[in-house]
């Protein structure tokens, strides 16, 4: 496996641990917000389990922006960041 795979599997994996625990903290914020007698227990397994799933969307939402962002990137490198051709050698400073 490349770098480069072990980077998007990485990034991938990362993500979708922040999007579930924003759906773990969003579905934290929502039961400290209903009162408890105006909902079921079903009701409140339903919200998790649709917090858990919107949760999961938003990680792929930031892998898809990273993705973007890492691949838009490469085209806006300043000078100084880019390497030196093949044939000339590298300034000393």
């Amino acid at each position: 496996m490349s770098a480069r795979m072990v980077g998007v599997v990485l990034l991938l994996v990362g993500s979708e641990v922040l999007g579930l625990a924003l759906g773990e903290w969003y579905n934290g914020l929502f039961l400290k917000t209903v009162p408890p007698l105006a909902m079921s227990s079903f009701n409140a397994a339903a919200a998790h389990v649709a917090h858990l799933t919107y949760g999961a969307m938003a990680g792929v939402v930031i892998f898809v922006w990273a993705l973007i962002a890492v691949f838009l990137a490469r085209f806006f490198k300043s000078s100084s960041d880019k390497a030196p051709a093949p044939g000339k050698a590298a300034p000393t400073p």
